[in-house]
């Protein structure tokens, strides 16, 4: 990871989740190993955690730069910084780079590499939990990454599970779970790993798993998993929410092509 013009002041804006392949190998869903936060006695069936499923590579590298990159793809998103204005969430391509950015009003630009396995281009949303967490998912297709903007660097990093592994949630690639969404409580926006398994007659049934990132925003860990629904039409809004992500203040950034 580096950071782009740490001191600058860039007048541009950021916005919701994993995989990878050069320094981190990041996984996908709630309750498993190499990447996620396991409970003391894992869900019998998938949530989010992280096994394996061609996920991206998280990388740091490149001389540090200012500004956002000439053709990425950007979106407005949330205050990651908290200096009460919008900032930017951005993908793009430098020198056959495949990079992740947060550009922020007072805090400049942060930017991390990653590779994937996936053939499908990348997007990129962003949301602050309830915990307080600002946290950036990295949509790969197969798999999303969990990330945190820290004003501290600044910085953009990997959150990692209870296994030191990082975190990143299973995209129906696995048999960890479909997507992710969040959903806002009283106080303030909760993430949760959903898993939509389907059943007889062409209905699903969708569990998930709450997955909270601590105040400190490295450290990512599995809650209780409940169920959503039951004997459920692939049209209802619960199944179709299940898959895919689902979370987020703003827009998501799109990879250009």
């Amino acid at each position: 990871m580096r950071t782009r013009g740490a001191a600058l002041t860039v007048l541009a804006t950021l916005t919701l989740v994993a995989g990878c392949s050069d320094t981190a190998t990041v996984t996908a869903g709630p309750g498993t190993t190499s990447g996620t936060p396991t409970t003391s006695s894992p869900p019998p069936s998938p949530s989010p955690s992280t096994s394996p499923s061609s996920p991206p590579t998280v990388s740091s590298g490149g001389a540090a730069t200012t500004g956002i990159p000439a053709g990425a793809g950007t979106a407005t998103t949330v205050d990651l910084d908290g200096d009460g204005k919008p900032d930017t969430l951005w993908l793009a391509d430098v020198d056959g780079r495949r990079e992740l950015g947060v550009t922020t009003t007072s805090h400049g630009t942060s930017v991390v590499d990653f590779t994937s396995a996936a053939p499908q281009a990348a997007s990129a949303s962003a949301a602050v939990l309830a915990s307080g967490a600002p946290v950036v998912f990295l949509d790969t297709g197969r798999s999303v990454q969990l990330y945190v903007y820290r004003v501290e660097g600044p910085s953009l990093g990997v959150v990692r599970g209870v296994t030191g592994e990082p975190y990143s949630f299973s995209l129906g690639f696995t048999d960890y779970g479909t997507g992710l969404v969040c959903a806002p409580q009283s106080d303030g926006l909760h993430l949760f790993g959903e898993n939509a398994v389907s059943g007889s007659g062409n209905t699903f049934t969708v569990t998930r798993t709450e997955v909270t990132v601590s105040a400190e925003h490295s450290l990512a860990q599995n809650g209780d998993r409940t169920t959503v629904g039951t004997g459920l039409a692939a049209e209802d809004p619960r199944v179709q929410a299940a898959h895919g992500t689902t979370c987020g203040d703003g827009g998501a950034a799109d990879e250009p092509q």
